[in-house]
Parts: C-alpha cells; structure tokens; sequence
C-alpha cells in the first residue's frame, strides 16, 4: 500500500489503497480464475506498516487523520436514508430489473458509521421458484434414503466399466421403501447328462424296442468290438497323459469347474449406483426450490449431527440469493463396487450448478466431494461427509459465501452484499458504498455493453474466514479478491467466463474503524475486475500490468495526478531508478510490499496514459481485447490498434509520461 500526500501541503497523512493479482490455478483445464488485490500501507506515526506482500494498488491520501464517518458519510456513498433492504430467508426471487437510484450524498470527512436503522423486511409472499423440466421426486417430508439396484444404469468413465441398467426411481414415490437385493441372474441349464463315452441314448416305446430288438443286438455287439478296440489305442498312444489343453478336460471336471464359477457369480456384493446419488442429488435439488430444510437433509446420516446442522445453515444462506437456476449433479463415472455384502463407502463428485440472477450469464460450478454409505446390500444410502472439492486446478466456486457463517444479504441495485448476520447493522452503508463504486466506474467505462447487472460482495467476518475464501493461502496484505468463474458446463479455451465473485477482509481496519475512502477505493478496483471478468479467456489470462493497471485506473479516476501522487514510486523516479519499462508479473506480485506498490502504481499509469492520450474507449477497448487474448502477439496488436504504436515506441513515450507526472 502506498501513502498519498497532496500537493498542496506535502503531508503524508496515512491512506492506502488496494492491490489486486491473480490467485493460484483453480481449475485443469482452466485458467486461474482470482485476482488478488493487496492491503493497505500506512505511513503515519500511529500505523505500523505491515508485512510486505503482494498488493493492490495505491489509495487516495489526505491532509490528515480522518474522523470516523457518520451515517450518510464517506467517499460519496454513505447509507442511503431509506435503510438497508434485507431479504427473507423463505423468499427467493428471480428479479430481472435492475432499478437506478439517486446517487450518495458527497463525501466529508470519514468518521466510524453508526449502525444505519434497518427496516423491517415486509412480509411478503415467497417466490416460488421455476418448477424443474424433469420429473423429479417430490420433497413434501424427508425422503428415505435411495436404494441399491444392483444393475444401475450409470454414466461411466471412457476407461470406466459400465454398469448395469437400474430401474429409474419413481416421479414422485409417496414413500420411499428399501427395494430387494439386487438381483441374481438364474443359473443356465447344464449341458444333457453323459454316460461313459457320450449322451445316453433315447429310449423307445416298448413296441418299438420289441421291433427294434434285432437291430439293438447287432449294434451292441459292433459296440463291443469297437470298445476293444479304443482300449488297445489308449495302451499304446499314452490318451491316459495329463491333457494339455482345456478340451482335454474331461467333461465331467470341466462341468464341475462351471458350477463352482456360477455359484461365486451369484454371491451378492454391495454396490453403489450413481443412480442412487442421483437420488441424493434430485431430491436435495427439489427440496432447495420448495424451501423444504427438513427434506434437504434427509439424506445425510442422522448420526452426523455436525453435518446436519452445518447443512441446515447452507439451506438457509441459500435461500437469501436470488437464483435463476439451481441443480445439484451426481457424479457422470461409474462407481466401483464392493467386494462383498458388507459396509461400503465412496466418495463420489457432486456439482453444484448455480446461476445467481442478474450476476451470471450461466450457471457456474461449485464442486463438492461427498462420502457416501451403505451398511449392506439392499440398505438405504446416506451421507456421511460433505467437504469442498479441489481448487488447484480452477473452475471451482468452492468456498462461497454459503458456505460459511450465517449471512445477512444487503441488496441494492447493482450489488448484493453478503455478510455474517453480527455485521449486520454495518452493512448498509458498506453496500451503499459498494454501490456508489459500482455506479461511478460504470460512468467511466467507454467501452463494449457490460453484460452483469449485478455483482456479488461479501464481507468476511474475519481473516481466517478470508484465507478460507482464497482457499487456505495466507497471503499477507491482500484485502481483496475477486475471482472469476467459468461455466459449469464443458467449454474450450476460447469461451468466456459466466460470472465472478468478490471476497473483501472484514478484519481490516478500513471495516473496523469505517474508513469509508479506503473502503471506496478497495470496492472500485475489485468491482472494476468483476465489470470485464466477462469478456476474459481460458488460458493464461492478461498481464498484470493490464489486468491491475485497469483495476487501479478506475480506483483512481478521481484524483488528479497534479495533487496525488505514490510517495514510493515518486522517490524512486526521482532517484533515477526508474526503468523505464512496463512492470512485469514478478514485480506486481511480488512479496516485497515496496516492489508491489510502485509495480501496481505504474501499471495504472499504464492505462492512464493511453486514456488520456487516446481517450477512454482506446484504453476499454484495448483491455477487452487483451482479456479475450492474451498472447504477445494479440497484445501488441491490440496495442497497436489503441495507440498505433508499436510496443517499443509505446514504452517509450509511457516511460516519459511517468518520469513527468511522478516525478514532479
């Protein structure tokens, strides 16, 4: 974070400002999806400066120590007097309309907000949600747990057995009872029954025997001789010799061995169907639409209390967002099966798709694992642990805010914001500022129709719940986050992103103590990655000092660089080690607060520069199009486009931009 002293009087009160990168790959075939945004750094005799980091860009400054805002007060968008607008737990709504409200009073000083009186959510009648295309099972009550066919037809992997086909579970069982052990296919007839040498021969009538008695002699007495015979050639030729092959078995052994194999075929062994997690998965969807807690627990083992509870909680904190589309999926792969009739357990993928009304252009993915059990054949499935699923490879929303503590959800018309039920009364003027953010970088975007109404907010109640939310990497400094997400669906690496989530540190002081500047500044650069997560590409992603500098312009917009300036980058232009150059990823990234500081500043000075020289709609633009590609050459052409320059004589003319407004 960097302190920014005006001009006029060359104090350097303490300000920062917010930082933001990119977080850690989430996902294999995606890429990385987070933008981490770096802390604030005090320099004032009373703040200790923290431990150096990334960051994410500097803030605004002043001429002294802020008061604490008042209700109404701070960087233009204290709470608005008609109170905060909260949203029953019961209640999900689709609304598509986004309504526009007059704009906050403008900034005084800051000084702590007092807890704004929040109405009284009115009582109003649920909106019922969309009913589902398919047939699934009604949630009245909690459902019984799912059965085991023991063919079940199920998705399986290329590589994967396939397994048997499995009655469908009924549209709506009035209730659910334990189905019979899976079938056992009946033993096929053995081969007719032999005498010595062969099938024993058909016996005629009587009268016919009577007729036939010449013939019957006769041919007994050829069987005779031919018996003799067999035995001289077995004597001689060794017939007696251990076969050495399969048909030399004889045939008696042979049927034998057939029944042994057949019999230990038929011994029943546990399995799991996905068709029976899908039953899981249907009836937790349907008991999500209809509001039904009770039904949206029923398949978890009633031993686990914890999970119960904590699920429970997940239910309720679901039920405050509005949703245009819910489904949990069950897993596509085949399931592998027991190895006898005893206790089985697997833990098995389930998706969580999810599209959040006026946020999402489609549904996004939140992945968990499931552990799921069967006691025996034939006994009802359960679950017995719900944990998140990897975030390595990106793709996944795991954590969300659901996930979590009890929320409150503030909306205002372009945000919703989450937040745990004790911040409560603070988190109407926190949404008004993030509205009020959202409103002025909209003024100045100049380039393509942004699709999102909406964006997604959430205040943790504390660091642990941040780090949690950046799943488990403590980044030092780091107060924001906002991560972009991709369809839940199959793409390729040419699609764009379907929404985007933004995670704020509750435990910073600028939550704490109200600083509303602060606050302000951290809301713009993170809704300002948010407002063009849409237009971004698998792969790579852009530069830092493309994706930062365009989050850092928009925070900075307002302050005139003749009065505002970054004291690091200043004394470092000023003593003659300044490069020159665009910053790389390793200088806006890195652990160095310093480093990452100056390396945020002048990326905004980036884009900055090409607003001013070239206008707003070249700089837009210009960020569109590397979000779409980021290659080098697909850079430079953009550039090109932007400037028409090339990125040698770009960097030139830049470098003597920020020699002349920094170094001043």
């Amino acid at each position: 974070m960097s302190d920014m002293p005006t001009a006029a009087d060359g104090a350097h009160p303490p300000r920062g400002a917010s930082t933001s990168g990119p977080t850690e790959s989430e996902n294999e075939h995606e890429r990385p999806s987070g933008k981490r945004d770096m802390g604030t750094a005090e320099d004032s005799p009373e703040y200790v400066d923290p431990q150096p980091v990334r960051r994410t860009g500097p803030g605004p400054g002043a001429a002294s120590t802020p008061a604490e805002p008042t209700p109404g007060s701070g960087s233009g968008s204290g709470p608005a007097e008609h109170g905060t607008t909260e949203v029953r737990p019961d209640a999900i709504s689709g609304g598509d309309g986004i309504a526009t409200t007059p704009d906050a009073a403008k900034p005084v000083a800051p000084t702590e907000p007092v807890s704004t009186a929040t109405t009284t959510p009115a009582e109003t009648p649920e909106a019922a949600w969309p009913p589902a295309a398919s047939a699934a099972p009604s949630v009245p009550g909690a459902p019984a747990a799912p059965q085991a066919p023991d063919a079940a037809t199920a998705p399986h992997a290329p590589d994967a057995p396939r397994a048997a086909a499995a009655p469908a579970a009924s549209a709506t069982p009035a209730k659910p009872t334990t189905p019979p052990p899976s079938p056992i296919p009946e033993t096929p007839e053995f081969p007719t029954r032999v005498g010595f040498y062969g099938p024993l021969p058909f016996i005629p009538p009587p009268d016919q025997q009577r007729r036939n008695t010449r013939r019957h002699l006769l041919a007994a007495a050829g069987g005779v001789v031919a018996v003799l015979a067999l035995l001289a050639s077995l004597a001689v030729g060794g017939v007696f010799d251990t076969p050495s092959s399969p048909a030399a078995v004889p045939i008696a052994e042979r049927n034998g061995a057939g029944t042994t194999a057949k019999a230990e075929e038929k011994a029943p062994v546990t399995r799991i169907a996905t068709s029976d997690v899908a039953f899981l998965t249907d009836n937790r969807t349907q008991a999500l639409k209809a509001g039904n807690a009770d039904a949206f627990v029923a398949g978890i083992d009633p031993t686990a209390t914890e999970l119960v509870a904590a699920q429970r909680r997940v239910f309720a904190n679901l039920r405050l967002f509005p949703f245009t589309s819910v489904e949990f999926r069950p897993p596509a792969a085949y399931i592998d099966s027991g190895t006898d009739a005893g206790p089985l357990s697997r833990d098995v993928s389930v998706v969580f798709a999810h599209q959040v009304t006026g946020v999402d252009s489609e549904p996004i993915a939140e992945r968990y694992i499931w552990t799921v059990y069967r006691a025996s054949v034939g006994a009802p499935l359960v679950i017995t642990k719900i944990v998140g699923a990897s975030t390595s490879g990106g793709g996944n929303a795991y954590p969300a805010p659901w996930d979590e503590d009890e929320l409150a959800l503030i909306e205002r018309p372009h945000v919703l914001l989450a937040v745990p039920v004790k911040n409560k009364a603070k988190a109407a003027t926190w949404a008004d500022r993030a509205e009020s953010a959202l409103k002025k970088n909209l003024a100045v975007w100049k380039g393509p129709a942004i699709t999102p109404q909406r964006y997604v907010v959430y205040v943790t109640p504390d660091h642990d719940t941040f780090i949690h939310a950046l799943s488990g990497n403590d980044l030092p400094n780091v107060t924001g986050v906002c991560r972009t997400m991709p369809p839940a669906r199959p793409i390729s690496r040419d699609q764009p992103m379907a929404g985007s989530r933004i995670t704020l540190d509750g435990s910073e002081t600028m939550f704490t103590k109200g600083d509303g500047e602060q606050q302000t500044h951290l809301m713009r650069h993170e809704l300002g990655h948010a407002m063009v997560a849409e237009f971004e590409r698998g792969g790579d992603g852009p530069p830092l000092w493309v994706s930062e500098g365009f989050a850092e312009y928009l925070a900075w917009t307002d302050l005139s660089l003749a009065e505002w300036f970054q004291p690091d980058a200043r004394n470092q232009v000023r003593a003659g080690k300044f490069s020159g150059k665009l910053p790389s990823d390793t200088e806006v990234n890195s652990p160095d607060a310093k480093t990452s500081t100056v390396g945020y500043h002048y990326s905004m000075l980036a884009i900055r520069y090409i607003a001013e020289k070239y206008g707003a709609a070249k700089a837009d633009t210009f960020v569109v199009a590397v979000y779409k590609d980021s290659a080098p050459a697909a850079l430079d052409a953009a550039l090109k486009e932007a400037t028409g320059l090339d990125r040698d004589t770009f960097e030139s003319n830049w470098a003597k931009y920020v020699r002349t407004k920094v170094g001043n």
